[in-house]
């Protein structure tokens, strides 16, 4: 069903600090899995002091795409703390069937701003710690003033650090974007870094300094009723990040809160972008529900792409930067 109501770790630049009449959407509960929240998931917040400018356009075309890959020794150890934050949680194994599935093949966007969903997504570049500029896929989710991406495009594990100087550019084509946004502040849960990173965590939500000038996504937690899916985003081996990329694959497993998607090569600067269940372009209020996210892959896999699986908690983080308590 739809829902629809009004309602630390810092880097020298901005101000950071951790805690716990706006338009939210968010879809829930299409697999039976359990979403209950647990209240004592500890929040990181980072708030821009407004020393976090833009960066050039000049920038973000130079910008090196993020790529994360684990193995699998890594991958189970990443389950397994998730399994004893959240005992009793529902898990499918893979079938058969995933054996048999194609490699699916990225199609170019040439045009995002024209058509929903893909209106909502666009490229965004940061700084790291080090000063180089690198870049990720975000969308505008739930609502107006809300952009969600991975944790690991706004926060560097391996520096300690937050990531600054955040440009989200929406709907960006070859240099050229329909808008161009800013961030006040955003949220990550800890569990995604302490005491050491987990992908099953790997989600931000991102509070802008403009609203989408389109309608917002749809955030969907729980499993999808239908295993299609659709992924996008800005891939290096796929039209070299300039051109955003849609492709279709296949739900495959739930392990530990990390999903699978099989049938995503997309590698490289895909990080962040949405998965989307019962996809059509310009589909009504119950098609183009977000319900996962580009965050990672195994080593040497060149097929399936993980994400982390969206429970009562993502929906908590979301309403937390709505309500702006990042700031």
């Amino acid at each position: 069903m739809d829902i629809t109501s009004r309602d630390t770790l810092p880097r020298p630049q901005p101000t950071a600090r951790p805690g716990c009449g706006t338009l939210l959407v968010l879809a829930v509960l299409l697999g039976g899995l359990p979403v209950l929240a647990h209240a004592d998931e500890k929040i990181d917040s980072i708030e821009n002091s407004g020393t976090s400018t833009l960066l050039s356009l000049e920038e973000i075309e130079a910008a090196e795409p993020l790529d994360e890959t684990v193995t699998p020794e890594e991958l189970e150890l990443m389950r397994q703390r998730y399994r004893e934050l959240n005992p009793g949680l529902l898990e499918i194994e893979p079938g058969d069937h995933t054996e048999n599935l194609q490699q699916g093949v990225p199609a170019p966007v040439n045009d995002p701003d024209a058509n929903s969903p893909y209106w909502s997504t666009g490229k965004l570049a940061f700084k790291k710690a080090d000063g180089k500029t690198h870049r990720c896929t975000a969308q505008f989710v739930g609502d107006l003033k809300i952009i969600l991406t991975a944790a690991h495009c706004v926060y560097d594990i391996k520096a300690g650090a937050w990531n600054t100087n955040f440009t989200f550019k929406r709907a960006y084509t070859s240099g050229k974007s329909a808008q161009t946004v800013g961030w006040r502040c955003m949220s990550i849960f800890d569990a995604y870094h302490a005491p050491a990173k987990n992908y099953a965590y790997d989600y931000a939500f991102i509070l802008t300094d403009k609203n989408d000038e389109k309608p917002p996504l749809t955030l969907q937690i729980g499993i999808p009723a239908t295993k299609p899916l659709t992924a996008v985003g800005y891939p290096r081996n796929y039209g070299n990040g300039k051109v955003l990329q849609s492709v279709d694959g296949e739900w495959a497993s739930v392990l530990g809160g990390i999903v699978t998607i099989s049938g995503n090569p997309m590698r490289k600067g895909n990080s962040g972008g949405a998965w989307f269940s019962n996809f059509k372009i310009d589909g009504g209020s119950g098609d183009n529900l977000v319900v996962s996210l580009n965050s990672h892959h195994l080593v040497g896999n060149d097929v399936d792409e993980n994400g982390p699986l969206f429970t009562a908690d993502t929906a908590r983080l979301l309403k937390y930067v709505l309500e702006e308590k990042c700031l």
